[in-house]
């Protein structure tokens, strides 16, 4: 009996000893789960971007109207941002991002001012906004392109695949040295190296123009882009000499030249021999004219003397460049203010003394007519002598890859 008691005791014993140690275990494992899920740093939240194009008549109002962003947070981001860049000049076609994570909080904002820059504004926790102004990150291929004159420049490169923007921009590279519209002969050929650009795996268009030649009638005429001594850049010949000059070749883009400078012309509308110190352009009506240079707009209006609606422009005490027979005025453009070189300042038409669609263009130095196609004028500055050495490594650089084809 005693036997049978003892063994009862040591048979309770282990089954509350393993009921004690199960609880015991179970009971770890929950407070171990509780301090893991106690000590677990929840999830970021994810970020929406919303992208808006800047269309006609928006303003920097009505795309954050738009983006959900009330009048009074639009002017604190409006004072936030002047010092850095101000945003009520956005521009059509320009790009605007907002970031807003699943918690509805917005992050940051963005305004692309170019292709090489945007706008960054990083939304802070305290109300604030950090302003700063970024360059765009692109994965950059460098292209080379060339091509036989047999029509045109714009024409012939379109036929190679050449982007049109390219085309556009290496002429306008070379438009204080090569008229396109007059000097260009079928047997030309030319050269292009431009970087290819994508952007998060997309492509981006084009990027700088690096290098170019054109050869005209056999003569080579070169450009290579560099950074001068003061941060900019432009583009120079293998020499070292600046390609921008005082004055472009040509006010407008043209199909011909209609009437030349001479002492004396036929004048179709008064019937008589007339001097004719100046150039018609032959172009179609509503073709931009541009300001041949740097100036200050010493009329804009309608001249009684034949030449209708009148643009005059003194750019020193030199030169001064006057432009007659427009359908109309550039944006701004009015007697005292400042054009810059490539501004439109009208458009071709067919106002006062005109038989069609032109534009009258003269030039003055030192208060006489002079013959535009025969002014020689000087480049800008050429690279300065410590910076020859860079520059002759940029053009063998440069030559090199438009060799390697």
């Amino acid at each position: 009996m005693h036997k049978h008691f003892l063994l009862i005791i040591l048979v309770l014993a282990i089954i509350g000893t393993v009921f004690y140690v199960k609880k015991g275990s179970s009971e770890g494992v929950e407070q171990v789960n509780r301090t893991v899920e106690e000590t677990q740093t929840p999830p970021e939240p994810k970020i929406n971007i919303s992208t808006h194009t800047i269309e006609e008549q928006e303003t920097f109002a009505t795309v954050l109207e738009d983006f959900g962003i009330g009048y009074s947070q639009m002017l604190e981001i409006l004072d936030s941002a002047s010092s850095t860049y101000d945003l009520t000049r956005i521009r059509v076609g320009q790009p605007m991002r907002l970031a807003v994570d699943t918690n509805r909080a917005i992050k940051y904002l963005e305004y692309e001012l170019s292709k090489e820059n945007y706008i960054h504004i990083e939304f802070l926790t305290d109300g604030n906004y950090r302003v700063t102004q970024k360059q765009i990150q692109y994965e950059t291929q460098i292209i080379r392109q060339a091509g036989t004159i047999s029509n045109s420049l714009y024409l012939d490169g379109l036929a190679t695949n050449i982007p049109e923007g390219v085309i556009i921009e290496y002429a306008n590279i070379f438009a204080w040295t090569i008229d396109f519209s007059v000097q260009v002969q079928p047997g030309d050929s030319f050269e292009i190296l431009y970087e290819k650009r994508s952007r998060d795996g997309k492509d981006a268009g084009y990027g700088k123009i690096l290098a170019g030649k054109f050869v005209n009638s056999g003569r080579v005429y070169d450009a290579y882009l560099f950074e001068d001594a003061e941060g900019k850049t432009a583009y120079y010949s293998a020499q070292g000499e600046s390609l921008q000059k005082q004055f472009l070749k040509a006010p407008l883009e043209f199909r011909r030249i209609s009437s030349g400078y001479a002492y004396a012309r036929f004048d179709p509308v008064l019937h008589r021999n007339l001097p004719h110190l100046a150039i018609d352009y032959a172009a179609a009506l509503g073709t931009p004219v541009m300001a041949v240079g740097d100036g200050t707009v010493e009329f804009a209006g309608w001249n009684n003397q034949g030449f209708g609606n009148f643009v005059s422009i003194h750019h020193n005490e030199t030169y001064t460049t006057q432009y007659a027979h427009m359908s109309g005025f550039g944006s701004g453009i009015k007697k005292g203010v400042s054009v810059v070189q490539g501004q439109v300042i009208g458009y071709v038409g067919s106002t006062g003394n005109s038989t069609g669609p032109h534009l009258h263009y003269q030039i003055k130095k030192n208060g006489t007519l002079v013959n535009p196609l025969q002014l020689e004028l000087p480049a800008g500055d050429a690279i300065s002598e410590n910076k020859k050495s860079e520059f002759e490594q940029i053009v063998a650089k440069y030559d090199e890859q438009l060799n390697e084809y």
